[in-house]
């Protein structure tokens, strides 16, 4: 037990060990951008979509549908869309699109690279302005920061905001001789277009259709939960979304690929379904217990059990010896003919103590041993005067006679 007692003590401490190390160590984050509204890592959005639940007056809410599902619901909304790229909106995708933003519906893009069928309705392009270094690379080097400009308007002032290059690497040039759209971010430092029509690189724009309007933003990592969080990154996004007050804001994962929906966790089926991630659960803890009782409840060693031994030889020697060390040779003889009758009796049905049965008896005996009638008779006349203690003496020698002589009576009956 005292033994047991420390091996689970051993079991406990251990595992609160590893708890407290692998609370300690830093936090390996992934800076894959998923958009997905489980995701927890910086370029995910569940922080994202919790802070705009809990912050938008008009509600938010974020769905897998599609914009044709989205319209089949018949009511004005305001609709985000995030994606590192768009590339995968089709034509019937666009169609429904710019019919909800003409009934009146708002309808804010965020990508870094939009559709064709989408820039060749909406009459616009996408620059980028590709950086070698990573994020966390880049902010480790200290190197100086990119500064968009929110263009006033009549909500908001003019206003700068400090960003890393990689969140603003993307710029909307706006073709103005097809489309009345307005300028709402944009990057003073670089510009965009031909020669004799030169304009700030955008990272924001507006497009007026029908009775709502389209907005087109090329931060996609603002978006999320790092740009949330992260400096005053956060106000710039509120400032897009408020592009689209009064209106019930729903953000789509639609487009979102589905690779990067998935957690990277290889139980991500099993957590993401409650009945598995209970049973999951139940089984780390069945195997804790059973830790715990297995340390407890161990297999006592099995003592190997001998057959018993016959020893009914070695006690019949054992009397004998001590009957013949007492040298009570008549008792011995005795015993030897009470064995004798019950042997007769019992196999040839002759009863030797009725005595006045002996004329038939004594040539039964003689037939079935071999044994001449008349020894027989002799033999059991001599031990008949020993029972009646008529002789009360018998000799070593007259013993192993008798003894002898019934002896090979008795083998021979049962022979």
């Amino acid at each position: 037990m005292k033994l047991n007692r420390w091996f689970v003590v051993f079991v406990v401490a251990f595992l609160v060990m590893v708890f407290v190390m692998e609370f300690q160590m830093p936090r390996r984050f992934s800076w894959n951008p998923t958009f997905s509204h489980t995701d927890k890592q910086p370029f995910g959005c569940a922080v994202f979509d919790s802070v705009l639940s809990a912050s938008l007056p008009d509600g938010y809410e974020v769905t897998k549908k599609t914009l044709y599902q989205l319209r089949g619901e018949h009511r004005r909304m305001g609709i985000l869309v995030v994606a590192e790229y768009l590339y995968n909106m089709s034509v019937t995708d666009v169609e429904n699109l710019l019919a909800m933003a003409a009934e009146g519906s708002r309808i804010l893009l965020v990508s870094g690279g939009m559709a064709s069928c989408l820039s060749d309705s909406l009459h616009f392009s996408m620059d980028s302005n590709y950086h070698e270094l990573t994020l966390r690379e880049y902010a480790m080097r200290g190197l100086s920061l990119d500064t968009i400009t929110w263009i006033a308007d009549s909500v908001y002032d003019r206003k700068d905001y400090r960003l890393y290059p990689q969140l603003s690497n993307f710029g909307i040039l706006l073709d103005t001789d097809s489309v009345k759209g307005r300028y709402l971010a944009v990057k003073p430092s670089r510009e965009l277009g031909d020669e004799e029509r030169r304009v700030p690189f955008s990272t924001a724009v507006a497009i007026p259709v029908g009775k709502g309007e389209v907005i087109l933003s090329a931060t996609p990592l603002a978006f999320t939960n790092y740009g949330i969080l992260e400096g005053d990154i956060h106000h710039y996004v509120f400032r897009l979304l408020t592009q689209m007050k009064g209106l019930p804001i729903v953000r789509t994962e639609a487009y979102t690929p589905a690779t990067a929906q998935e957690e990277q966790s290889p139980l991500r089926y099993f957590l993401s379904q409650p009945p598995l991630r209970w049973a999951v659960i139940l089984s780390f803890l069945a195997i804790l217990v059973m830790m715990v009782f297995t340390a407890k409840r161990r297999q006592r060693v099995i003592p190997i059990v001998e057959e018993p031994q016959n020893r009914s030889m070695e006690f019949v020697k054992l009397i004998g010896t001590l009957y013949y060390q007492k040298g009570d040779y008549r008792d011995l003889v005795m015993k030897q003919y009470a064995y004798l009758t019950e042997t007769v009796r019992r196999v040839l049905q002759v009863d030797l103590n009725d005595r006045e049965n002996d004329l038939r008896s004594f040539p039964v005996i003689s037939a079935q041993t071999g044994v001449d009638e008349q020894e027989i008779a002799q033999l059991v006349d001599t031990l008949r005067r020993l029972a009646d203690e008529e002789e009360k003496t018998v000799d070593e020698k007259t013993m192993r006679l008798l003894i002898g002589r019934m002896r090979h009576i008795r083998e021979t009956i049962n022979d």
